[in-house]
């Protein structure tokens, strides 16, 4: 008698590409051509400007130059950041302005004991280590690893030489801690005060929750931090520091910080031919929904990936002045949403949200510099759909997991 064997694939259909190995094969040579994009845009800004790109980074260095040679004040003069970087190079490209607060102002000080070259290369990979480091916490599995070293964000951040992945690991690393550690999650988004627009919402979602050890322990380190740096530099830094946040608002009304680099509403409304008035009109608008809506998730939600998502997303639709490279933040609720989706489910047309927002940073910067057309709002908006979506059905099911 013959048995017949169980219906049994084909060996070539084993071997076949399932969705998981073709899309890590396309993260890969993503990631590549990040790579190489990265050294070939370094080694021609090296021979041709005598720095390798990271033009952002310079103003933090001519800031810390500027600081170690005792007239931290002047790091708020735009005409002596470009002059303190081009004594680096004759062509050099010459940087932007300095409106960070002296809170950050101290922390890049050590920057200056360094090369301009040295420590840009030191500063992105330090803090970018950090970042994949914090995002494999929440992705520990082997085949996820490429799509987290291909994140567009990170190359972006990276190109630039800005402090995203820096204030990004400060805001994952706070929602890590919350739970079990309240007090040290305060004490990581009070660092935050280094790019204080960044944690705008985190008093509104705290107080909402309920977490007032956390509220209290965020307080007390911005106060500390500032209150450190203040006497540090002394207290005329502040005013001079008030005064840069005036410029900022009106350089950004006006154009002079670009636009297409921007993931404002603002911004995307300026870039069509928007008049100021309306254009920050809407952008109140956007801003007030998108508060009531943290406020709501996070005393309605109880799970981590909820809460991150709508805090993550609600932060880029408050502030007219928030960056493309800023977008590494997208990082944390893509993590901690995927991390879910793999145990328990993906909801319906979440994954092509979350893709879009995985490709947003680069993406963005393209199709504002090319076609004129700013699509960050939308894309924060979807992300907020999408905890409010998680968020109702937790309520309804009285479970923070959420099967598909």
């Amino acid at each position: 008698m013959t048995t017949e064997p169980a219906s049994i694939a084909p060996a070539c259909a084993r071997r076949s590409l399932n969705g998981w190995r073709a899309g890590a094969y396309c993260a890969t040579v993503l990631f590549v051509f990040q790579c190489f994009g990265l050294v070939f845009n370094a080694r021609n800004s090296w021979v041709k400007y005598g720095h390798p790109g990271g033009w952002d980074f310079l103003t933090f260095w001519a800031a810390s130059r500027l600081t170690l040679d005792g007239t931290p004040l002047a790091a708020y003069s735009w005409p002596l950041i470009e002059e303190a970087a081009g004594r680096l190079a004759p062509h050099i490209v010459l940087p932007g302005p300095w409106f960070y607060p002296p809170n950050f102002l101290l922390l890049v000080r050590p920057l200056a004991w360094l090369s301009a070259p040295l420590a840009y290369a030191l500063f992105v990979a330090v803090t970018s280590a950090l970042f994949v480091f914090l995002i494999r916490r929440v992705l520990p599995m082997r085949h996820v690893l490429v799509w987290i070293l291909a994140f567009p964000g990170l190359w972006l951040n990276a190109a630039q030489g800005q402090n995203a992945c820096l204030t990004g690991s400060l805001v994952l690393a706070a929602f890590l801690s919350m739970e079990k550690r309240p007090a040290l999650a305060g004490v990581f988004i009070g660092l935050l005060s280094i790019k204080p627009h960044l944690a705008i919402l985190f008093p509104v979602a705290l107080a909402c929750a309920g977490m007032w050890t956390t509220f209290a322990a965020a307080a007390v380190t911005a106060v500390l931090f500032t209150a450190l740096s203040i006497g540090v530099f002394g207290l005329d830094i502040v005013p001079v520091f008030l005064h840069g946040l005036s410029e900022a608002n009106g350089y950004i009304a006006s154009g002079v910080l670009p636009w297409d680099q921007t993931a404002s509403l603002f911004a995307a409304l300026r870039l069509a031919h928007v008049a100021v008035g309306p254009a920050y009109v809407a952008q109140t608008c956007q801003a007030l929904i998108a508060m009531c809506a943290v406020a709501w998730i996070w005393r309605n939600a109880k799970s981590l990936e909820v809460r991150a998502t709508a805090l993550v997303a609600a932060t880029f639709m408050i502030s007219p002045y928030i960056y493309n490279y800023d977008a590494v933040w997208l990082g944390v609720p893509l993590a901690l949403i995927a991390a879910r989706a793999l145990r328990d489910g993906w909801l319906r047309g979440e994954r092509a949200i979350l893709g879009i927002a995985w490709l947003y940073p680069q993406m963005g910067d393209l199709l504002a510099k090319h076609y004129g057309i700013g699509v960050g709002p939308l894309v924060f908006a979807s992300l907020i759909v999408v905890a409010i979506r998680r968020a109702r059905l937790e309520a309804k099911t009285g479970m923070s997991a959420v099967a598909a």
